[in-house]
């Protein structure tokens, strides 16, 4: 999708509402007017139009973690995430597994069991996840599990399975936080113009 960008906030990570990344707007005014000049200088303001990935693929901030796009859920719902997110409940479940199985009579009725017995244990997990009010919400569980609380780490996490950003809204309206712009963002043109009232830097 379509998206701009102001020159010197391009690559540039931020702390926002559901990570740390790159901000990025809809509305081409907002990404001019956030762009600066140099005073008393001959210089103009400049922003990017830029691609980015489908709004779909943005854990929504502010929507609870049920009406969040379905790519989001899908992305939310694997195992390798959930696994990952839960390190500690999945390490116990493996440990207890030859425990929880031994009524079983042969070698395949176990392992059905094992499946089905971990199975159930996602599930919960991902049931878990979609009761939470708000997107951010979801962020914050991320955060207060991950070592030292590590808000890129999160973020990363989060990028691994699949999600590309955030969505959020700000005074300037709606935005979107890429976690990892540098793969994320394809310039498709630099613009320039001499914005009169624009903000200036010495």
């Amino acid at each position: 999708m379509d998206a701009f960008i102001a020159m010197e906030k391009y690559i540039v990570k931020e702390h926002k509402p559901g990570g740390i990344g790159v901000s990025v707007t809809c509305d081409e005014d907002v990404a001019k007017y956030e762009s600066t000049r140099r005073k008393n200088v001959d210089s103009y303001n400049s922003w990017l139009s830029i691609s980015i990935p489908d709004r779909t693929f943005f854990l929504d901030a502010t929507r609870p973690m049920r009406e969040q796009s379905e790519d989001v859920l899908s992305c939310i719902n694997k195992k390798e995430f959930l696994t990952t997110l839960f390190a500690t409940e999945s390490r116990k479940l493996y440990k207890d597994m030859d425990e929880l199985v031994k009524d079983e009579d042969s070698n395949d009725a176990k392992l059905s069991k094992s499946k089905s017995i971990f199975t159930e244990f996602l599930s919960e997990k991902y049931n878990f996840l979609l009761g939470f009010s708000e997107g951010i919400e979801l962020f914050d569980f991320i955060c207060r599990r991950c070592r030292n609380h590590d808000l890129g780490k999160s973020s990363a996490l989060l990028y691994d399975c699949g999600i590309k950003g955030s969505l959020f809204s700000d005074d300037t309206g709606e935005r979107l936080l890429l976690y990892n712009a540098a793969k994320d963002i394809v310039i498709l043109n630099e613009k320039s113009m001499k914005l009169p009232d624009s903000r200036q830097i010495l």
